[in-house]
């Protein structure tokens, strides 16, 4: 890390440790929230997937939950299983190429998931409403920088780095 100054050195130490905060407690409202509708994290975030690629128009396969969530196929395989059965989401092959399928998020989990972030959303929005377009612009650039930095060290372990 380059040099700089403690009060700078102090202010990055606590918008870190304020990120490390507010992981952790969005970590353990979800979970809870989940498993009160007996879903699992992995569930959560496939459906995540599964909605954020579908509003995009990207088809997802099973290969991309794999990659995604670090699974194994056979443990891939497991997951939509279950969402299958619960009924948040379907198998649908390719009319391209019958051997090729995607997975796509059913009306139920887009309900659950509805039903899960949006009081999430609600209590964030209130408590942003107060500060200022100019704060929300830096605060913006500040998460997006962060994002970032997370998404490159992902990259690299991922490929070895």
């Amino acid at each position: 890390m380059e040099e700089m100054g403690a009060e700078r050195a102090e202010a990055m130490g606590r918008i870190l440790d304020a990120l490390r905060q507010y992981s952790e407690h969005s970590e353990r409202i979800i979970d809870l929230m989940g498993s009160r509708r007996g879903l699992h994290r992995t569930d959560l975030r496939t459906l995540s997937l599964l909605t954020q690629r579908d509003r995009a128009g990207a088809v997802t396969t099973p290969s991309d939950i794999t990659r995604h969530l670090g699974l194994s196929s056979a443990s891939t395989t497991a997951l939509v299983d279950r969402l299958v059965r619960q009924g948040h989401a379907r198998r649908e092959r390719s009319e391209h190429d019958r051997r090729s399928v995607r997975v796509l998020a059913t009306e139920s989990a887009t309900k659950e998931g509805r039903e899960l972030f949006l009081p999430i959303a609600k209590g964030t929005w209130a408590a942003l409403e107060p500060f200022t377009d100019e704060e929300l612009a830096t605060a913006e650039r500040v998460l997006r920088a962060a994002t970032d930095a997370l998404l490159h060290l992902e990259d690299d372990w991922r490929e070895g780095r």
